[in-house]
């Protein structure tokens, strides 16, 4: 068994995981690789070792995903691609994709090899920008493909077409293509809906529209989604998942649809979806109660 180890940028205090991980795998005779970007304390072992990002997934027979959700989204389309299972551990805020806190790495890896976690598959959209009909950049992504002004307080104009019809002309300060996974991030403070990730959807929200009735929309992951900005005045900006901003040039075409992958999610049998909605949202039962 081989386990992959990512972490979130310039991750301190990275020497008490891996003490927990020499203390976890000493008496077996599992392989870890971790990613060369995390600092190490202990570097003779031979179990451990350091490698790029593209050999850690390929050679992985599981990802431990160590930070926030924003750590986990910025490896969800090479896991899904290599069809990797991946563990989240929480050392973020939020953590609604890396639940498990620190504390519980070790039953969450001894769970994992007993095979007892719950399987959670999360569905992926892709997107594409196109030029003269030509696609220039493709990706698939977990949470959210947002279009968004730049420094200039400028409204963006935008056409809205679904399935080859036009649905609506919107002026806003951007909008927002969110998959269920991803409605409890941006889209969630932009006012869109929350929505259980096994629903296959896409939530459209706009992000501060100039017109009160554009509101919220949801749709089937089937539709074909295009965007067109009608002009340019201002820098425009199309983000990925919050990794990867690409500026929007004059004739650029923005296309969601659904993507054939697919991220496969391992959780501790004690966690519920709506417990962590209650927990991370501080959402409770007893509240007006004596």
């Amino acid at each position: 068994m081989i386990f992959g180890i990512l972490a979130k940028p310039k991750l301190k205090g990275f020497q008490k995981v891996e003490e927990t991980l020499l203390n976890f795998f000493k008496k077996r005779k599992d392989k870890v690789l971790i990613h060369n970007s995390i600092k190490r304390k202990n570097t003779a072992n031979s179990n451990i070792q350091s490698v790029s990002k593209d050999e850690l997934v390929k050679r992985s027979d599981v990802l431990i995903v160590l930070g926030g959700d924003g750590t986990l989204l910025h490896i969800a389309e090479d896991a899904a691609k290599n069809k990797k299972p991946v563990l989240g551990v929480n050392l973020g805020n939020l953590g609604f994709l890396t639940e498990t806190p620190l504390s519980k790495l070790e039953l969450l890896l001894d769970e994992y090899l007993k095979d007892n976690l719950v399987l959670d598959t999360r569905e992926l959209l892709q997107a594409k920008i196109l030029e003269s009909n030509q696609v220039i950049y493709s990706t698939s992504f977990l949470n959210d493909v947002v279009i968004n002004k730049g420094a200039l307080a400028k409204i963006i104009n935008l056409d809205l077409f679904i399935d080859e019809s036009l649905v609506s002309n919107i002026r806003a300060d951007g909008i927002i293509f969110s998959t269920p996974t991803g409605s409890t991030a941006y889209s969630l403070s932009a006012g869109g809906p929350i929505v259980t990730p096994k629903l296959p959807l896409v939530i459209i929200t706009p992000i501060c529209p100039h017109t009160l009735s554009n509101r919220p929309l949801v749709i089937s992951n089937k539709s074909l989604i295009k965007v067109k900005l009608d002009s340019i005045n201002s820098p425009v900006f199309t983000t990925f998942d919050g990794d990867y901003s690409m500026e929007m040039e004059s004739g650029f075409e923005l296309e969601i649809s659904k993507s054939p992958l697919k991220l496969k999610l391992l959780r501790l049998k004690d966690t519920k979806y709506f417990d962590v909605l209650k927990d991370k949202l501080m959402w409770s039962n007893n509240y007006g109660r004596k």
